[in-house]
């Protein structure tokens, strides 16, 4: 029997090239995450939105995010990973693509529907292809390392698309960027070789999985809904403390730095628990960067609240989503925690909204704040829940086999009853 300590992804399921494919599905997966808010103006300028009317509009599309990741999830071990990457990218190019020319504010809902089940299509193609892997956490910290790059020049030539065609240019622009990553995901071609109906068990020390998986997935919950409750709004607030369009696309630029910096450091942990320590003191830290980020009372601290959070998320989440594919081989349970994220993030953007109608953003850093410090809570349950128990178990063992020499010496078995 295959002893729960060494579970991993089977062996020769992630080939060479693989990562490329990823890349590129990741990179189209979180076009709309990284520069969503660009579109969010464009759609408030061009059309006259309010915060409340925009906020329902990516709910839409993040709650078919979330549904498409729930729906591939109980296929997760057997799906043919580049067929599904293909149809998801030739979806989200329909729907950015009509977007840019659709005036109707019902048919831009409908066409984030499908946008939105392109997008959770192409993230559970990312987890899973990462949970196929040896080193999750690492693989997706690599990934990520090719998301900077690409949207570090996307966040520099986005801008001049909207100033050249408007709400045209920008969403031509970002169906344009998922057709040049189209042919790439054609080395996304792995099968996994774990049988659909196996189970595998998520501790390495033995334990229940139930009260693993409802920990980590409630921690991605409250860590992705704190962070990016005022992601949304984040260009609209950046201008209201004084930057302009152009100069919030080189913050975006240098934001993707600081993020790249953070998944070399990533990959440089690996899957450790070096990694996992780290894990409560940043999502701490962007707690604080929430409230300054919401209400700042300068374009410095606001400046400094928004490369806080968009750079650490690069490390923390790969981190979140590294434990879950650890826990969970074949991607199920990182599929369902980035469907969890998204539900998150579509339940908590509409209450955005109301609270920044009026043009102050002070309820949406506190909301943020409070959702972090509980997620810092079960990410430090987390690690002690898992490597507490496990450490009790090698002490046992080892008092065990000092036991087992003592006996052995003095030439008496153990008593039995």
């Amino acid at each position: 029997m295959t002893s729960t300590n060494e579970l991993r992804a089977p062996a020769g399921t992630a080939g060479r090239w693989e990562w490329v494919g990823i890349s590129a599905a990741d990179c189209a997966a979180h076009s709309m995450n990284s520069l969503g808010p660009f579109a969010v103006s464009a759609l408030m300028t061009d059309l006259h939105l309010n915060t409340f009317q925009a906020g329902i509009w990516s709910t839409v599309e993040m709650v078919a995010y979330a549904g498409a990741m729930f729906g591939i999830s109980p296929w997760a071990a057997g799906l043919h990973l580049r067929r599904v990457a293909l149809v998801a990218g030739i979806m989200v190019v329909m729907a950015q693509g009509a977007s840019a020319i659709v005036a109707s504010y019902g048919i831009l809902l409908a066409l984030r529907l499908l946008a939105g089940t392109g997008l959770g299509m192409l993230n559970a193609v990312v987890n899973i292809g990462s949970a196929r892997s040896h080193a999750p956490a690492r693989r997706l910290s690599l990934v990520m390392i090719v998301q900077t790059v690409v949207f570090t020049i996307a966040s520099l030539l986005l801008p001049q698309a909207a100033a050249l065609g408007g709400r045209t240019g920008v969403f031509g622009f970002l169906a344009l960027l998922v057709v040049f990553l189209l042919p790439l995901m054609g080395f996304t071609t792995s099968r996994s070789s774990i049988p659909r109906s196996h189970r595998v068990s998520i501790t390495r020390s033995g334990e229940r999985s139930c009260v693993h998986s409802r920990f980590i997935i409630a921690a991605v919950v409250f860590y992705t809904s704190g962070s990016l409750a005022i992601w949304p709004f984040s260009a609209h607030v950046g201008h209201l403390a004084g930057l302009t369009n152009t100069a919030f696309g080189w913050l975006a630029a240098v934001a993707n730095i600081g993020g790249l910096a953070m998944c070399i450091a990533g990959s440089l942990l690996g899957d450790g628990r070096a990694a996992f320590r780290l894990l409560a003191p940043a999502v701490l830290l962007t707690a604080l960067a929430c409230v300054v980020q919401a209400v700042p009372w300068s374009i410095s601290a606001f400046c400094t609240a928004f490369l806080l959070n968009y750079a650490l998320w690069f490390f923390i989440y790969p981190n979140l989503i590294g434990i879950a594919c650890r826990m969970d081989p074949s991607g199920r349970l990182a599929t369902l925690c980035s469907g969890a994220w998204m539900i998150s993030q579509a339940s908590v953007t509409p209450l955005s909204g109301l609270l920044g109608r009026n043009g102050h953003f002070l309820g949406v850093g506190l909301l943020g704040m409070g959702n972090c410090l509980v997620s810092t809570l079960l990410v430090v349950g987390l690690y002690f829940s898992m490597h507490g128990r496990i450490r009790n178990r090698s002490m046992s063992q080892h008092r065990l086999r000092k036991n087992k020499q003592v006996y052995a010496r003095s030439g008496l078995g153990p008593v039995r009853a």
